[in-house]
């Protein structure tokens, strides 16, 4: 609660310390999915509120960090938004080879078919 009230007043800085400290007390092992919905949900926001504040901050290496344990502990469907933190953190450093691979494995995994490099021009026709 404190980490997006600190977000709201554009406190990132102390907004990813709140985050991290949220992250701290409750530990890895609460990802695991034994039915508790909430334990899970509270693992998700504080995550991607760390990955924002990260991203605020222009810092890619905990963008980079914080989102691939989202992608790692929940499904794909729950990570689109990391997806979004991950390419807005990406693009802000001109790292656009890389918004385009992670681009095309986002597109594949929504089951949607890109060739591996575009048509030629006969092709089109």
């Amino acid at each position: 609660i404190v980490g997006k009230e600190m977000s709201a007043r554009s406190n990132f800085g102390c907004a990813l310390h709140y985050y991290e400290q949220g992250i701290l007390f409750i530990g890895n092992g609460v990802w695991i999915d034994d039915g508790v919905i909430s334990n899970h949900q509270l693992c998700l926001d504080l995550y991607e509120g760390a990955s924002n504040a990260s991203l605020a901050m222009r810092n890619h290496k905990l963008v980079d960090y914080y989102t691939s344990v989202i992608f790692q502990n929940v499904r794909f469907e729950r990570s689109i938004p990391a997806w979004i933190i991950l390419m807005t953190s990406l693009e802000s450093f001109g790292k656009h080879k890389e918004i385009v691979d992670k681009g095309i494995r986002l597109i594949r995994r929504l089951n949607i078919d890109v060739p591996p490099s575009p048509p030629g021009p006969r092709e089109l026709v």
